[in-house]
């Protein structure tokens, strides 16, 4: 496989999941401003969490509702936003439409000329709820589509390497922007974690499992040690694993996918710091922050390895 087509297969799966988790995370945290009086914190931390807030202040004048959304949503200058990640994925699927089962460009553009139109503008501001469910049900399409026409091969594991490489971040993120919410807040401990865990769909399965004891430690326990449950972050990092074992077992070349594979080994050991925890705030805020820069390197990694720098399809 060409490293053209494998980095936009592999941003492909970046993009289209990080406009899922962004959505996912600005609808956990329209929960939480529903029920707490935060005012422009909330909005500063959702920009924290998925955006810079340094190039926000050169753009807007305040941190309020209006301009966050559009900023974290439908900016076209905001590298970041969930139209940008829908447009960069559009761009590296026309690249190498050819590859692609058509359906998964039909479902992708129709997203992308949707998030353009006036609708989006006006949906948003009536129903920002709506608004992200609609985002999850395009980009659920997209991935349904995807499962069920793509071959099990190069291609598919290379974008499979992308999507769950970018889905154990942001599932690591979200849980410490909303860990923050409840440092500030302790009396809404409990809310905070059921807006974590009902962010991510795990509303069902949390209470399968923990009831409704919405503690630190059982959220954790979901969020970013279960095995089993797909939006953990131990899942993400097991899929990845597989994906990259899966191409190694493919190339003819397997050195650079050998020390990819003992990486993401090595961070889901890690990830055994957090079951252990005491539970004390600067130990658990410091392991998810160690996860995260993990994860971000992995994604340099598998980038310096098998993808030309020149290429540029991804950020």
């Amino acid at each position: 496989m060409m490293n053209r087509i494998a980095e936009s297969l592999f941003w492909i799966g970046r993009y289209t999941e990080r406009a899922e988790n962004h959505a996912r995370l600005i609808d956990a945290f329209y929960h939480i401003r529903e029920e707490t009086s935060s005012g422009e914190r909330l909005w500063i931390r959702i920009v924290q969490a998925l955006g810079d807030p340094a190039v926000f202040e050169t753009m807007y004048r305040t941190y309020g509702e209006r301009e966050v959304l559009h900023y974290m949503i439908l900016d076209p200058n905001h590298l970041n936003s969930i139209q940008s990640c829908v447009h960069q994925a559009r761009s590296n699927l026309k690249a190498i439409r050819d590859r692609l089962p058509e359906e998964l460009w039909d479902i992708l553009n129709g997203f992308a000329l949707w998030l353009k139109s006036n609708e989006t503008d006006e949906l948003l501001l009536d129903s920002p709820f709506l608004f992200l469910k609609r985002v999850k049900e395009w980009l659920g399409a997209f991935y349904g589509a995807a499962h069920h026409t793509m071959m099990r091969d190069r291609h598919w594991h290379m974008m499979e390497s992308g999507r769950f490489l970018e889905r154990a971040e942001n599932t690591a993120r979200l849980f410490d922007s909303v860990y923050h919410s409840i440092l500030e807040d302790p009396k809404k401990t409990q809310f905070y974690l059921f807006s974590a865990v009902r962010a991510i769909g795990g509303a069902d399965v949390f209470r399968r499992l923990h009831m409704d004891l919405f503690t630190v430690e059982n959220v954790v326990s979901l969020l970013i040690l279960n095995e089993k449950f797909p939006r953990s972050v131990q899942f993400g990092l097991g899929e990845l694993e597989e994906q990259l074992r899966s191409l190694r077992n493919l190339e003819s070349s397997d050195a650079a996918y050998d020390k990819a594979i003992r990486l993401v080994v090595k961070a889901r050991a890690e990830l055994s710091w957090l079951e252990g925890s005491d539970g004390g705030e600067a130990s658990l805020h410091d392991n998810l922050v160690h996860c995260m820069t993990v994860i971000h390197g992995l994604g340099g990694l598998i980038g310096n390895a098998f993808f030309r720098a020149e290429q540029g399809a991804g950020a």
